[in-house]
């Protein structure tokens, strides 16, 4: 299903019985994301160096176990936490923080992790944060689909007629001198409703279809 926006931003140029035309005009396409992806940080607070680096290290262990899933980051932090009194200040042990970002396109799957990496959390007395549970369309799925070329060519066929309707109409003859795409693709989502799917199971967002647009320029001379 695909929408169409006119947007009328028209330059008219006038030449010895030629006249340009300049606007741009919006084409979107809808399309329902393959991959449900979340944002994982798992803190400590005030631990020796020792137990810092060890607990961080029993949570990278158990994410590289983790086969199944698109895993990114693992990257770490290890700082002394230092407290401030009287303008004075002394160091009460150490902070770590260590950061995921976890996808898949099997939501159970990224269910079960983040249920397990909240009770290795609960375990080693880490604070685990969930943030940004999401749909997304992932690059395999744009690419196997061309919805940015399939977009570009809705637009110059509707050019193309647009130009034909365009000459009818006031009677000269119309035809596309340029179309500028701009690069200028946007991905974005309509709602962000969440589905619990049962009592054992975190929220997961319903697989809502997203938009995919492009705002291309279109410039037609009639003469």
């Amino acid at each position: 299903m695909k929408k169409l926006f006119f947007t009328l931003m028209f330059t008219i140029t006038l030449a010895m019985a030629q006249t340009e035309i300049t606007f741009s005009k919006t084409f979107i396409k809808k399309i329902k994301p393959d991959t449900l992806s979340t944002s994982i940080n798992i803190t400590s607070q005030k631990l020796s160096q020792e137990q810092t680096i060890e607990r961080l290290t029993k949570i990278s262990d158990f994410a590289d176990a983790s086969k199944h899933l698109n895993i990114k980051g693992g990257t770490y932090s290890v700082n002394p936490n230092m407290v401030y009194d009287n303008g004075k200040s002394y160091q009460d042990g150490y902070n770590g923080v260590i950061s995921y970002s976890v996808s898949s396109k099997n939501p159970k799957e990224l269910n079960k992790f983040i249920r397990d990496i909240q009770r290795l959390g609960d375990k080693e007395k880490l604070m685990v944060s969930i943030s940004s549970v999401s749909w997304q369309i992932s690059e395999e799925q744009q690419a196997n689909q061309g919805d940015s070329d399939s977009l570009r060519l809705d637009a110059i066929l509707w050019a193309k007629q647009y130009s034909k309707n365009l000459s009818s109409k006031i009677g000269k003859s119309c035809k596309v001198s340029r179309i500028n795409f701009h690069d200028n693709q946007t991905v974005f989502s309509e709602n962000r409703k969440m589905l619990d799917l049962s009592s054992d199971n975190a929220p997961i967002p319903v697989q809502d279809e997203q938009n995919i647009q492009i705002t291309p320029s279109f410039t037609l001379v009639c003469r």
